[in-house]
């Protein structure tokens, strides 16, 4: 593969500045974030295009669109990943080039999650490169650092999120609530409550509610903690109030003291619990079938 095409090149210094502006305050930045990754994926994919032979040209002087591209990859057989939503990408670029103003930081952080998914299997599968280390080569290090701080997979990382929040706010908090899906369904796998969790949002399991019925049983402070810990996430999600600083912070050490909850229980008698509940649910669901 050719990694040292000048449209390969452009289009990892795109991804790399696309880093640089997801990491900024200002208005602009999320603008020049949605124009720049559409770039590098357009880009990327006309690299694609001369990588099997194909010319990126349709006239002597005009390049193919990057619809052009896509057709072409699809005649050949070559899928690409993700593709509904980086058409969704393009058409958010296309639009911000005809218009005033600027995506929200929520539309920001969607579109940089699936940019991020696209290239990372793009570059596995086409290139047979790892995204990260080509990350290392075409971003600052500060910024990588920092973009880095928001994927939390451990409880290091999750303290990284209390530095995160003081710049950025809303992605510390989405980044802590995907870090708490990921525990919540590790639990529920464990103790068998991942089937009743295919019924509910998993945020159900922050229910205390609904964690009585299983014999797990919150701090009455916690359990306050929690309720705000979900209000302050689907206020972010719907756009109707922006988290603060403070509000993520608290998430946080909410998530944390949750976590140790979860790790310190009776897991054998939460399991027990489990199996009780789910007979007695199918033995009701058999006395309301008709005779």
């Amino acid at each position: 593969m050719a990694l040292e095409s000048p449209l390969f090149q452009s289009s990892m210094e795109l991804l790399g500045h696309s880093v640089t502006h997801y990491n900024g305050t200002e208005e602009l930045d999320r603008k020049l974030l949605i124009l720049h990754l559409a770039n590098a994926v357009e880009l990327i994919l006309k690299d694609m295009l001369l990588d099997i032979g194909e010319s990126i040209y349709k006239n002597p002087k005009e390049t193919v669109t990057i619809t052009g591209c896509l057709e072409t990859l699809k005649q050949k057989n070559i899928s690409i990943p993700y593709l509904n939503k980086i058409e969704l990408l393009i058409d958010e670029r296309n639009a911000l080039q005809h218009r005033f103003g600027s995506p929200n930081e929520l539309t920001a952080i969607f579109y940089m999650t699936i940019s991020m998914d696209f290239f990372r299997e793009i570059l596995k599968s086409h290139y047979k490169k790892d995204i990260e280390e080509l990350l290392e080569q075409f971003t600052d290090e500060n910024d990588l650092a920092s973009f880095r701080m928001r994927e939390p997979s451990n409880d290091s990382e999750l303290e990284s999120l209390r530095k995160l929040a003081k710049i950025h706010p809303l992605g510390a908090l989405l980044s802590a609530m995907s870090y708490l899906e990921g525990k919540i369904d590790e639990f529920a796998k464990e103790v068998g409550l991942d089937s009743e969790l295919r019924m509910r949002p998993p945020w159900a399991l922050m229910s205390h509610r609904f964690l009585m019925r299983f014999g797990i049983s919150l701090d009455p402070d916690l359990e306050r903690d929690m309720d705000e810990v979900r209000r302050t996430r689907n206020l972010a999600a719907h756009g109707r109030k922006d988290p603060t600083r403070e509000e993520v912070e608290r998430a946080i050490v909410a998530i944390e003291k949750y976590e140790k909850a979860l790790e310190s229980a009776d897991k054998s008698k939460v399991r027990e619990a489990v199996v009780a509940a789910q007979k007695e649910r199918e033995a009701l669901r058999k006395q309301e079938q008709p005779a």
